[in-house]
């Protein structure tokens, strides 16, 4: 396949004569071969390597893809687990507040229970809210623990409501169930009371904000609210004897009147004691008159600005005067026995909407309860 060959190169004039041998042509042979075959392996280990890192480039684009996609989720939890951590933190402000704005009258201990429980739930959120931050572990079993915790922390804030509206709703029905016994109606008294008190009120605006406040919850602050003024509207009631050192000698109704010996309402009670006893105001109020009227004898009247009067007859000495402001247990007098009067002795009366009632239910219905 090879035979020997010669070769003429001519070249300036001269002549010249290469033999190639059956090796040469071989060799020759062989390295063309051996060029093209490695010519060959190359294109095509450089066309695989191409693909590859086309491929390897797509599945960049995919992975960065992935990637935003992950960021973009990641984001929306996170988002997620704020706005609901701002729930909860905007309901245990709710709560406090709440709890911060009960009547005195409600059981210190139950109270005392929920703001345990309060503060319980304000630790919790506290954590959550540093967990959510955290990132030396993975962030997504982070998300799912908080995620599981908020769950929690709503569950206990809505025990609270609950117990709290239940206390709030047995409280206002104690009250309006007393207010009963006495013949008068709560309503009638918040109707007085809001009127006496719409001036001299003010305040930095501090709104209760309730985006995030369900309609459960909104009931409760109403009923808070209504209970509030129950409870503010009733503060004022003469719901206590004024004084400390007597005894009852006439009571509230019909008796046989101690001068004609006749049937005659008696619209009061006497408290009968020694000369110059200390009588005091029974409730908060403003005086609207003292001194001498008729058969009374030294006589005061305190208007208690919720509907509510109190009158003191058979005064030995009047100690206020008309137009005074006064405090309950403030000294208003001593007893005597001016005016149509047999002995030394107070004629006290309770008034309410300008009708008598007894003074005795009205003090056994409330003395437990204000």
């Amino acid at each position: 396949m090879f035979p020997k060959r010669q070769l003429i190169v001519r070249q300036n004039g001269e002549i010249k004569y290469i033999k190639a041998s059956s090796r040469v042509q071989l060799s020759l042979v062989l390295l063309v071969a051996s060029a093209f075959i490695w010519l060959s392996f190359s294109s095509l280990k450089y066309f695989s390597l191409n693909d590859e890192v086309s491929q390897g480039q797509n599945e960049l684009h995919q992975s960065q893809a992935s990637l935003k996609q992950l960021a973009l989720e990641y984001q929306d939890k996170q988002s997620q687990l704020q706005q609901q951590l701002l729930q909860v933190q905007e309901q245990q402000e709710l709560l406090q507040n709440v709890l911060d704005s009960l009547p005195a009258a409600i059981s210190e201990a139950k109270q005392e229970a929920l703001g345990q429980i309060s503060d319980a739930v304000a630790t919790d959120v506290n954590f959550i809210s540093e967990t959510t931050n955290k990132v030396d572990e993975p962030i997504w079993s982070v998300m799912k623990r908080s995620q599981a915790d908020i769950v929690k922390l709503k569950q206990k804030q809505q025990f609270n409501f609950v117990q709290l509206e239940q206390k709030i709703s047995k409280r206002k029905q104690v009250l309006e169930q007393a207010m009963t016994l006495v013949g008068v109606s709560s309503g009638a008294v918040l109707k007085q009371w809001s009127a006496a008190t719409t001036l001299g009120q003010g305040g930095p605006l501090n709104q209760v904000l309730d985006q995030y406040i369900d309609i459960d919850n909104k009931d409760l602050i109403n009923k808070l609210l209504s209970l509030t003024e129950l409870e503010a509207a009733l503060a004022n009631i003469p719901a206590i004897f004024p004084a400390k050192e007597y005894y009852i000698s006439s009571l509230f109704g019909i008796r046989k009147d101690p001068i004609l010996n006749q049937p005659a309402m008696h619209k009061g009670i006497d408290m009968a004691g020694w000369i110059k006893t200390e009588i005091f105001a029974a409730a908060d109020g403003t005086v609207r008159r003292a001194g001498r009227n008729g058969s009374y004898g030294r006589f005061i009247e305190i208007d208690h600005h919720n509907g509510f009067t109190t009158r003191f007859g058979h005064l030995h000495k009047i100690k206020v005067k008309k137009g005074q402001k006064v405090s309950k247990d403030d000294v208003i007098g001593l007893m005597g026995s001016s005016g149509r009067s047999t002995s030394t002795h107070l004629h006290y009366e309770v008034l309410f909407n300008n009708k008598q009632i007894n003074p005795l239910s009205l003090i056994k219905a409330l003395k437990n309860v204000l």
